[in-house]
């Protein structure tokens, strides 16, 4: 009697759970709310970001996208969207890279960081908690960090791991 009630509640649970999980509808190219024009040059401006709206209104899937879009300045469309629906048929949510026209400043942190190449034995500079900034060496690179190495106050060498958009390449 016991084991039927603990395999009834493990059922209970995996029904239960399964209400509240989304279920993958489509995967689309790209999805916009509003007028696309062609003949503009639009830019990926923020990757994987998620939008989310109850469908307790006719237009849950243009508020989804809506969501989405206006989450990232100067957003306009969705592409690589996937849309997915709670099983209830309560909410929907679309995932996907928003792509605008970038404002000059948007545009300029972006050419930076896309074009800024580390690798071993490179020179940087960083700053400090204290303002002071610092000449290192880089001796290993992960994929969104870099571990480099300094000399410290009394001749010591110190390795610190930093993220690399707090790094300067210099010559």
């Amino acid at each position: 009697m016991k084991k039927l009630s603990s395999i009834m509640a493990v059922i209970a649970t995996a029904i239960m759970l399964s209400s509240c999980a989304f279920t993958r509808v489509g995967d689309l190219t790209m999805m916009s709310s509003r007028n696309f024009d062609s003949k503009s040059n639009y830019k990926l401006i923020q990757k994987y970001v998620v939008g989310s709206a109850k469908s307790n209104r006719g237009d849950a899937l243009q508020s989804a996208i809506n969501d989405a879009v206006k989450k990232i300045p100067d957003g306009e469309f969705l592409k690589n969207v996937r849309v997915y629906v709670k099983n209830n048929g309560k909410e929907i949510r679309v995932e996907g890279d928003v792509w605008g026209t970038p404002s000059f400043e948007r545009k300029l942190t972006k050419y930076v960081d896309e074009n800024t190449e580390f690798g071993f034995g490179d020179k940087v500079v960083f700053k400090q908690k204290n303002g002071k900034i610092i000449e290192a060496t880089i001796i290993g690179l992960n994929q969104n960090t870099a571990i480099i190495e300094y000399k410290g106050a009394f001749g010591k060498y110190i390795k610190k791991e930093l993220e690399y958009n707090s790094l300067v390449k210099v010559q």
